[in-house]
């Protein structure tokens, strides 16, 4: 999430929380935690209807780095970006574990809501085999996706 919910039938299948990938140097690495507002400085270095929170920032109106983020094809490509011209992604937990980079810090965001996990399916189709896949998956990731 977020996504066009037009159309579509949807079944949360886990939710997790989202942190800020920052420049390891950062003043903000190694912080517990940060507020959205934190952020509000910073170069987004996504597409800003990912992170709302964000993007209505009031503080964000007419800030410096403002416009479209540059153009990335994977995560790798991004947290290279973060280390070495600075910037600051908003990512799910499990996807800043995961894809590990020694120049960037991962600090936690309070103040926003958790990165959403859904199965999408078109709403016209029913079938009660997608109802029956929609139910084990989430049961099977029911409870935090990662610990932190």
């Amino acid at each position: 999430m977020p996504v066009d919910r037009r159309g579509l039938a949807l079944r949360p299948v886990f939710r997790e929380p989202r942190v800020a990938v920052v420049p390891a140097d950062h003043r903000l690495a190694g912080k517990q935690s940060v507020g959205i507002a934190d952020l509000a400085a910073e170069r987004l270095l996504q597409n800003p209807d990912a992170v709302p929170e964000w993007r209505d920032l009031p503080e964000r109106n007419g800030a410096e780095g403002a416009g479209p983020p540059p153009a990335f094809r994977t995560v790798e490509e991004k947290l290279e970006h973060v280390a070495t011209s600075g910037g600051v992604l908003v990512l799910p937990l499990s996807t800043a574990v995961y894809y590990t980079h020694a120049d960037v810090a991962h600090v936690p965001i309070d103040d926003i809501g958790p990165n959403e996990v859904c199965l999408a399916w078109s709403a016209g189709r029913s079938s009660p085999l997608m109802s029956e896949f929609a139910d084990i998956a989430a049961a099977l990731h029911q409870g935090p996706a990662v610990m932190p």
